[in-house]
């Protein structure tokens, strides 16, 4: 009979919450293992992109903001930008209302090599940060230890951008092109986010793996390497989970938990030591079972043995007692025959008798 297809929200509920059901996610096939775990990190990379891209807009709605009260001019021309404060300062710093949200430093007036290092200093030790010079902008984000830096020469011949000023920008941050590049952005994270959290899984997985492998072997188990890898996989869905609503928390509060990476792998050998444990319980069971199944067959051929020699003996004792009696019906008719020929009646009986 063919085994029950699990549906995708069936398995992370079993993963979650029955350990019993480890069995029958360990005897999965490891394509459809594989398509699980991808599609947790496909709707793990939406949601943080998502969120990252709601951290941006909401960063670019402050900008707006911002340039429309504490900016006094914007012109771009000559592939060098030039921004003036209302309140006369050099340079303008604008710092997130909540964790995650980039600081925003406006230097176009940095006329020195070390003004400018100070600035992307700065940046740098910012989990996201904007620079803005003269010439060129450096963006820093919390996804990567780099910093990535755009010259406004390449960005202006690529999108066609000669002259700008404050209206025009502000304009281009509220318009339909804004919440193109913002989708376009978007689409952009979740792919680069997939493969970046494809290549940790796969290292947790392995290392899981060899967990799961010895776990099984104290326990006394063979399992296949097919099974090991399942059991190993469906022990991330709760950590997964987890890492989502802890990412959703932090952003929105700036809440941390500084030992998260130890308690993400706590959790899953939790859920492999016990899976193993509870398959092996379940194994001494069935053996039990299958040795009483066995005594009990065991049983029943030694009574239907004795049935089938209880009857042989019946029958070899009714084929006696047949014999018997024919014997006997033959010996009173050899006494009649003999008690008629004392007689004298013996000629009188048909000749059919003597036959």
């Amino acid at each position: 009979m063919e085994k029950q297809k699990l549906s995708f929200f069936k398995k992370v509920k079993t993963s979650v919450l029955d350990f019993d059901g480890y069995q029958s996610l360990a005897a999965e096939k490891i394509s459809r293992t594989i398509i699980y775990i991808a599609l947790i990190i496909l709707i793990f990379s939406i949601i943080i992109s998502i969120a990252y891209v709601c951290q941006f807009w909401a960063t670019i709605k402050e900008v707006e903001n911002y340039i429309n009260t504490e900016i006094s001019e914007i012109k771009y021309e000559n592939y060098e930008l030039s921004v003036i404060p209302s309140n006369g300062e050099k340079m303008l710093k604008i710092e997130g209302n909540t964790s995650g949200q980039p600081v925003v430093i406006i230097n176009t007036e940095a006329d020195s090599e070390e003004e400018i290092e100070e600035n992307i200093n700065n940046i740098k030790s910012q989990e996201n940060g904007i620079l803005i010079l003269k010439d060129r902008i450096i963006i820093k984000s919390g996804l990567s230890t780099n910093i990535v830096e755009y010259s406004y020469k390449d960005i202006s011949e690529k999108y066609n951008i000669n002259k700008i000023d404050k209206e025009e920008l502000i304009k281009i941050l509220s318009g339909q092109e804004m919440i193109t590049s913002l989708i376009v952005l978007g689409i952009a994270l979740v792919l680069y986010m997939f493969i970046v959290y494809v290549s940790n899984i796969l290292i947790d997985i392995f290392v899981l793996s060899l967990l799961a492998y010895i776990v099984s072997r104290i326990a006394g188990l063979r399992l296949k390497y097919s099974a090991i890898y399942n059991i190993a996989t469906y022990s991330l869905t709760l950590p997964l989970i987890l890492n989502i609503i802890y990412f959703i928390v932090n952003t929105l509060t700036g809440f941390t938990i500084q030992y998260f990476q130890i308690m993400y792998t706590a959790i899953a050998s939790i859920y492999i030591i016990t899976a193993i444990l509870m398959i092996k319980s379940d194994v001494i069971k069935k053996q039990f079972e299958l040795n009483r199944i066995i005594e009990e067959q065991a049983r029943v051929r030694e009574e239907l043995k004795r049935k089938e020699e209880e009857k042989k003996r019946q029958e070899e004792e009714e084929r006696k007692r047949k014999e018997q009696e024919q014997e006997k019906e033959k010996e009173e008719k050899k006494k009649k025959r003999e008690e008629k020929k004392e007689n004298g009646e013996i000629n009188k009986e048909p000749e059919g008798d003597n036959a």
